[in-house]
């Protein structure tokens, strides 16, 4: 009987030490398993960091293209703009400078126009034979340059109003059109 309990010692001792590799064959393919896992993880979650992280880039220069060219359209209008201004004081200033030519050549009209009907009451004056004469000389001076007041008053009033108009219209004009085409580009 004892070579039948060694036997079975053996037997029991093989199949211990076979269970025993077997576990430990296990435990080593668990952990070469769990380690391929964990790499295998790893690599998935950079890959779709990576590729996170090309698409935020990719839309953020994208929206810093499209910036730049907003701001560069915006910077080229304003130039324009400045432009279009610098013409227009310049054409709006020649306006105001023919205007006050007008103003000055209708003033100096004026005053000449009454000088000559100053001296032609005088010698009138002188040339009176009486007192009646005077007076009615005098009446008509006075009804004469009443009459002259409100034609040049009319003159002033016209030509002041047309030298406006030829100097504000180009501005209103240019401010108009200035509002909408950064209405525009704003929207």
């Amino acid at each position: 009987m004892t070579t039948t309990k060694k036997k079975l010692a053996d037997t029991t001792e093989s199949k211990a030490k076979a269970t025993q590799a077997n576990a430990k064959n296990t435990g080593k393919d668990t952990v070469i398993n769990g380690t391929e896992t964990v790499e295998n993880m790893m690599k998935s979650s950079m890959d779709a960091a990576a590729k996170g992280y090309e698409q935020a880039f990719s839309f953020s220069q994208a929206q810093a293209e499209k910036a730049m060219d907003t701001l560069y359209k915006q910077c080229e209008s304003a130039a324009e703009l400045s432009k279009e201004n610098a013409e227009l004081a310049a054409k709006s200033g020649n306006s105001i400078s023919e205007g006050y030519q007008k103003l000055n050549s209708l003033f100096m009209g004026m005053a000449q126009d009454a000088m000559k009907k100053n001296f032609a009451v005088a010698e009138a004056f002188l040339g009176a034979k009486d007192f009646n004469e005077v007076t009615d000389i005098q009446s008509n001076f006075a009804r004469e340059s009443f009459d002259a007041m409100v034609k040049n008053g009319n003159e002033l009033t016209t030509l002041t109003t047309k030298l406006t108009t030829e100097a504000v219209e180009p501005v209103r004009k240019q401010v108009t059109e200035a509002v909408e085409k950064m209405t525009k580009a704003a929207a």
